[in-house]
């Protein structure tokens, strides 16, 4: 018991607690045998690398654990600066740990730092003399690893190291930058005078093979069990390693300007094989070979080799005319501009003919070196210039002998695509990759998709990730969206916003991109909703916090032919107070973008002043934010989910909003979506076989919308197909209260209807004074009221002859109600002046305008020739009961008094009952003739007489 309790070891309390503790302790010297051990695979001792050995108990307090280590022991590795003084982080000496003998299944790896701690940079103690007597020359050598570095300093060769492969980067920093460390630490080294070339060493599963001679057992050794295309016929083991390597050579490269920089890998450990037959084949020894095990194995002079060769090449890594020049598209615009393919920007260009004599220009498209090399002419003098009118001929007639150049549904720029062969491209600022990490050419010959470095978010550059990597995330994601306090069911809602924000990773590949609408008032923390959107889409997402003061021409030219989602707060609806003209247009222009590009599936070009064109792809998605409930159009209603938020609950305190994404998890974000696309496809053909089954009938976009959503939510959290009914069954139910709204908006005759129906009109009444005179009284009444009134009166006088001053009114704006089989319509012009001045400040103002949306009014009969004001004109029969009038249920008597809004009958409800005893129809009446200046009778009496004559319609 004596070595338990020098190891603060707690005796479990009975067995069953005794055999959770499945890595028993051990003593100090042992673990100081496994550091011996350990270190001697990289030929080190205790000795040459300062470590110290700890118990597990020892490392898990160093490191800020708070569950137990399931490892032997450990040993710590402490960080110096160049000047050998220690690296502080939070306060105390950095140090990093290696574990030893840990427990078989453990999900912890090898090395381990504090809690919350930064990642630095590992200079070995030896580094300094490795600097001094250097075989290497001015070489700077950085690898992956405290044990390489240090073994490399040890054979003569100048190098530090860092952690992992992906550790050189600034932390919290959305863009690339390089650590302050790593470039303080070459900074230190130039003012020295002490090195000139930086060479970036990785172990050699990040070296690059051609695919057609890798190892037989490549795949065997290969990350996740297959070989990663590198594109131009090339792969690696390790993708990461290999795009880590030539990133942080960038990121050097782009911060020194002037330094050499090279990125290189190991050679891979291979042994010839001969096969049956005599052929010769490959095959790699191990997974992985690292300068520690070349150096242990006795062969420092491949080593050298490997670096001397890449510092040879770094030296003159400068633009060539090898890697300059252009490749010739065709014309355009008449054959006035010319479209070439610049190698050296990556990129097309389209320009004028005339301006291709401007050395600037041609300059910017081909490079000076190619120009140099094919295009120099040297004066009397001796002078070399570049003849830049030979050079802008030969460029033009390159072009105009490849014809004329079609643009049309080809060129792409950032964002993610949907490829020839169906599946995804996505394009970066890096580069253009398939989902499982294959590097494409921007433009190969013989393919039509052109991918252009075009549109200011380009998505997050190429990351593997791991299906763990990626449920984390998203778990953390789903965690921190739930912590906002939702109307709809937090569940629901939190699961729209997700499903948003994957559907816009897809998002040039999708059919259909529905929006969201964040509603909220003051203290709901939808803004801080909408932020913390952002940092999870990283720089793939243009945010605003100014909607009202943006525009969407600006949107779109933003964006030119690149597709990515918009964030718009402060996006303020017409039914919002001081919402300005200016603003209320620029939201209207919103919706009217973002109804273009929910199905847009095709380039669209506007007019220049310079006659030639501009070309847009508008391929975005909106999640707008804003205070009020936004008064939206049916049309918009069934393109965009609404989400409530009601304000938060500080509970007596004010609690921080969600941490944000980091870059890196944003990219684990996107690049796991991105892997996850034809899961995305079978989800939603499931969503859509069974959404009638659950939500009821409606209209197809609504699967295309919240379909969309909920599909794209179930692939974040790979949701398998099976269970999809079960989570519809359980999301509808907090949908239907918007569904419903959108489906009862959602038709067209409905507003045009009651459009009508509000619009005012005059009724002229005659009137006699109590002298005798007449006058015409201006009665002013709604479209609506005026056929209610009618509609009473024909119910009530079916018989009557009597045309009303109501019904005259309806008939000088094109509307007459009649008995048609039994039935009461309104008859509506298809063309008419009076109505289409009536509705003159509508969108249906235009003559006629309104007779195509009264086609799907239930029960509605087209084109039928009705007398109306005289004249037999064509329309549109309209059952009164779809104009929704409010007709009193005096007027009928009975059980029938409760449907008086169904079908309205020409004849009284009561009368209805009895059809086997018809009402006869009244004798025809001439009607009496009266004689103005009868002798016989007062001439008051003969007015008045000639005032009530019933007017006979004769057109009826």
């Amino acid at each position: 018991m004596g070595l338990i309790n020098d190891l603060n070891y707690t005796q479990p309390e009975n067995k069953a607690e005794a055999t959770v503790q499945t890595v028993q302790p051990v003593a100090l010297d042992e673990i100081k045998n496994l550091t011996r051990e350990d270190l001697a695979r990289s030929g080190l001792t205790p000795t040459k690398i300062r470590v110290g050995s700890k118990t597990p108990e020892q490392a898990q307090q160093a490191l800020g654990f708070k569950g137990r280590i399931p490892a032997r022991g450990a040993y710590a590795i402490p960080y110096f600066d160049l000047d050998n003084n220690p690296i502080e982080d939070q306060g105390m000496p950095y140090q990093r740990f290696r574990l030893l003998g840990l427990e078989e299944g453990s999900t912890l790896g090898k090395y381990l730092s504090p809690k919350g701690s930064r990642s630095h940079v590992y200079i070995p103690s030896a580094f300094r003399d490795a600097l001094k007597n250097s075989k290497v020359g001015k070489t700077l050598v950085i690898t992956e690893g405290e044990k390489k570095a240090t073994a490399a300093c040890l054979a003569g060769i100048p190098c530090v190291g860092l952690p992992g492969v992906y550790n050189f980067k600034a932390k919290d920093k959305e863009q690339a930058v390089l650590s302050p460390e790593i470039a303080t630490l070459i900074e230190q080294l130039q003012k020295e005078d002490a090195i000139d070339t930086v060479v970036v060493l990785y172990d050699s599963n990040g070296c690059p093979m051609e695919k057609a001679s890798a190892p037989r057992n490549a795949e065997e050794f290969g990350q996740h069990g297959k070989l990663w295309s590198l594109g131009m016929g090339r792969c690696a083991l390790n993708a990461d390693v290999h795009h880590a390597a030539c990133k942080l050579a960038k990121l050097i490269r782009e911060t020194f300007v002037g330094l050499s920089v090279a990125a290189q890998w190991m050679k891979p450990d291979l042994e010839k094989c001969t096969g049956p037959r005599g052929g010769q084949y490959t095959m790699l020894r191990c997974k992985s070979r690292g300068l520690d095990d070349a150096l242990v194995a006795d062969q420092s002079s491949e080593v050298l080799k490997t670096i001397a060769e890449a510092a040879s090449w770094a030296s003159v890594a400068k633009p060539d005319a090898d890697n300059e020049g252009f490749i010739p598209l065709g014309t355009l615009n008449q054959g006035l501009y010319v479209a070439l393919w610049s190698n050296r920007s990556k990129n097309l260009i389209t320009m004028p003919g005339k301006d291709l004599s401007n050395v600037s220009a041609l300059t910017l498209m081909v490079g000076n070196s190619y120009l140099e090399k094919h295009y120099s002419k040297i004066d009397k003098q001796g002078n070399r210039s570049v003849d830049a009118q030979r050079a802008a001929r030969e460029v033009a007639d390159a072009c105009s002998l490849a014809g004329h150049f079609n643009e049309a549904d080809r060129v792409f720029g950032a964002g993610t695509w949907l490829g020839e062969d169906g599946d995804l491209v996505v394009n970066t600022a890096d580069g253009v990759f398939r989902a499982d990490g294959q590097c494409i050419p921007r433009i190969v010959e013989g393919r039509k998709a052109l991918y252009i470095k075009e549109g200011p978010f380009p998505p997050p550059a190429y990351r593997a990730t791991s299906n763990a990597e990626y449920r984390a995330v998203v778990s953390r994601i789903m965690s921190s969206l739930e912590q906002w306090n939702y109307a709809g069911g937090t569940a629901a809602s939190a699961k729209m916003v997700l499903g948003w924000m994957t559907m816009t990773i897809f998002l040039g590949a999708m059919t259909s991109r529905p929006s969201i609408w964040l509603v909220g008032q003051r203290g709901s923390g939808k803004s801080e909703l909408l932020r913390f959107i952002k940092s999870c889409l990283g720089g793939y997402m243009w945010h605003t916090d100014m909607a009202s003061e943006s525009t969407s021409a600006g949107v779109r030219q933003m964006f030119g032919r690149s597709s990515g989602p918009c964030g718009l707060d402060e996006m303020e609806k017409d039914n919002t107070d001081n919402v300005n003209a200016r603003s209320e247009r620029n939201t209207n222009g919103f919706l009217s973008l973002n109804r273009s590009s929910y199905s847009a599936g095709s380039d669209v070009r506007k007019g220049t002043a310079d006659q030639v064109g501009k070309v847009f792809r508008i391929m975005t998605s909106f999640c707008f934010a804003s205070i009020a409930d936004p008064a939206l159009e049916p049309a918009d209603l069934t393109r965009i989910a609404k989400i409530y938020l009601k304000p938060l609950q500080h509970d007596g305190h004010i609690g921080k909003p969600p941490a944000k994404l980091s870059a890196e998890d944003a990219a684990v974000f996107f690049w796991g979506t991105i892997q996850r696309w034809q899961s995305y496809q079978s989800l939603f053909a499931e969503v859509r076989e069974h959404w009638l089954s659950y939500a009821g009938n409606g209209e197809s976009r609504e699967v295309d919308t919240f379909g969309v959503l909920m599909a794209a939510a179930m692939t974040a959290v790979d949701q398998n197909v099976s269970n999809v009914c079960t989570t519809m069954g359980q999301a509808l139910p907090d949908l239907m209260g918007q569904l419903q709204e959108a489906r009862e908006a959602s038709k067209e005759s409905d507003l045009i209807l009651d459009t009508i129906a509000a619009m005012t009109i005059e009724v002229l009444r005659p009137e006699t004074d109590e002298r005798g005179n007449s006058r015409i009284n201006r009665d002013k009444m709604s479209v609506g009221r005026a056929m209610q009134t009618e509609v009473v009166r024909l119910t009530k006088s079916p018989n009557s002859t009597m045309v009303s001053e109501e019904a005259q009114a309806l008939g000088n704006i094109g509307i007459r109600l009649l008995e048609n089989a039994g039935k009461l319509y309104a008859a509506i012009v298809a063309r008419h002046a009076g109505l289409s001045d009536l509705l003159k400040n509508t969108r249906w103002r235009k003559d006629g305008a309104w007779t195509g949306g009264l086609r799907d009014v239930d029960g509605a009969i087209r084109n039928h020739p009705v007398r109306v004001s005289g004249m037999l004109r064509k329309c549109t029969l309209v059952p009164v009961a779809a104009l929704r009038l409010d007709i009193p249920d005096t007027l009928f008597s009975g059980d029938d008094a409760a449907t008086t809004n169904n079908v309205v009958p020409l004849i009284a409800k009561g009368e209805a009952k009895k059809p086997e005893e018809p009402a006869p129809p009244a004798p025809k009446q001439a009607p009496p003739t009266f004689v103005v200046n009868d002798p016989t009778t007062p001439l008051l009496d003969q007015l008045t007489k000639i005032i009530e004559v019933p007017y006979v319609d004769l057109d009826a």
